[in-house]
């Protein structure tokens, strides 16, 4: 009898368990000069998979024109490759208004680079 409750209790729990942990990722924006960045950093926030979107730093805008907004992301990842991760994260994150380029500066608390050079969408 405790053996099929044991069954049941792993069955119940794998139920409500995530199959996946949660990542943290900082990503850096280019963004064109007249972004609202707290109505973009909404739409991050709504993007399928994102869990908690903050900003890591004060917004950069420079004299050109150009605006850089660095963020911490919290997501669900979709599978176990970080790469993929990471280039569906960025692709979703470009398409939206306002977002030039964006590129991943940590993956979980650490560097991340692809070839030796900095990952850019």
């Amino acid at each position: 009898m405790k053996n099929k409750d044991l069954e049941t209790e792993l069955f119940v729990e794998s139920l409500y368990k995530l199959q996946r942990k949660i990542v943290t990722s900082v990503l850096t924006c280019k963004l064109e000069r007249d972004t609202h960045v707290p109505d973009l950093m909404t739409r991050m926030r709504i993007l399928p998979g994102v869990a908690v979107v903050g900003q890591k730093d004060k917004v950069d805008r420079f004299s050109d024109g150009d605006t850089k907004l660095q963020v911490s992301i919290k997501f669900l990842p979709r599978t176990e490759d970080i790469y993929k991760n990471l280039k569906y994260l960025s692709k979703m994150i470009r398409k939206l208004p306002g977002v030039l380029t964006v590129s991943v500066d940590e993956y979980n608390k650490r560097r991340i680079t692809s070839k030796g050079k900095k990952i850019v969408f």
